[in-house]
């Protein structure tokens, strides 16, 4: 689809756009997306402010990926646009998305599998970019140059997901709960003010889901970062979110604070029974 036949760059998509922005933070505008005639969720407007987690919850094929997707660069939304501190975000590519301050994860694992744990986490550290990064490449090379205020931070950052006894293996090694954590470290390690999680708990052993929950509360009330969660495990979303989203049947049923919406009725019946139940 061309700019020129886009919906979202046509007048009344424009037209449509809140006239007061938010000043800070994500802003996700009258969201529509379709693929050939299918359409997955149309006007979802959603909010994702600084020092905030906003939990973006809902059944399987409702598109919470998919939204993640088009803020990322991955699929041009059809109708609506994403801003970020007010400006318009648009045109960008998926690899370009840390330099405009957005760090992902992955449902599945996005990582070096032939490089340590360290390395993964030193090569997502906003410091390690061109030669520095190319060295890294090579298992083993490049990290005696790396001083030890780097270290000391990436390692850091692996005893908060409690992979710090892993740091000298292989990341390939590991198992995929565990990866799952390296992918979160890896996100956060870019220092990005916002962050995208897609399910980071999902595949994770229970005695380590609570340092997942710590390090996002950590994140956005200690650092300040917003985070927009994506989560099937409701446990998780009433530990650590702000507010919550329910994306079901093309659009937003339930929005406002956790307490609120993990409480309300329509949801309750519609979407979280059938967790508890199933």
């Amino acid at each position: 689809m061309t700019s020129a036949n886009n919906p979202a760059n046509s007048p009344a998509a424009a037209a449509a756009v809140p006239g007061a922005l938010p000043a800070r933070g994500l802003h996700l505008a009258g969201m529509a997306m379709r693929f050939g005639g299918v359409q997955v969720f149309e006007n979802v407007t959603i909010d994702v402010p600084p020092a905030k987690v906003t939990a973006c919850i809902g059944p399987n094929g409702a598109g919470k990926t998919t939204l993640i997707n088009a803020v990322c660069g991955v699929y041009r939304p059809y109708a609506g646009r994403v801003y970020l501190d007010g400006a318009p975000l648009a045109g960008i590519r998926p690899h370009q998305s840390v330099r405009h301050g957005i760090a992902r994860t992955f449902q599945d694992v996005r990582i070096f599998p032939h490089l340590t744990v360290l390395e993964n986490v030193l090569s997502a550290l906003p410091s390690q970019r061109g030669e520095k990064l190319r060295h890294l490449f090579r298992p083993g090379a490049g990290l005696a140059a790396e001083t030890r205020r780097h270290r000391d931070e990436a390692q850091a950052l692996l005893d908060s997901v409690a992979l710090g006894d892993a740091a000298q293996r292989q990341a390939g090694e590991l198992p995929f709960g565990r990866q799952k954590l390296l992918s979160l470290a890896r996100a956060v390690a870019t220092g990005a003010p916002y962050l995208l999680l897609d399910e980071p708990a999902a595949g994770v052993e229970g005695e380590m889901i609570e340092r997942v929950i710590a390090l996002i509360v950590r994140l956005a009330k200690d650092e300040g970062r917003a985070a927009l969660l994506i989560e099937h495990n409701v446990e998780v979303v009433r530990e650590v979110a702000d507010q919550v989203v329910v994306l079901q049947g093309g659009g937003i049923i339930a929005s406002g604070s956790a307490e609120h919406v993990l409480n309300d009725e329509r949801v309750i019946r519609e979407y979280l029974g059938r967790i508890y139940h199933a």
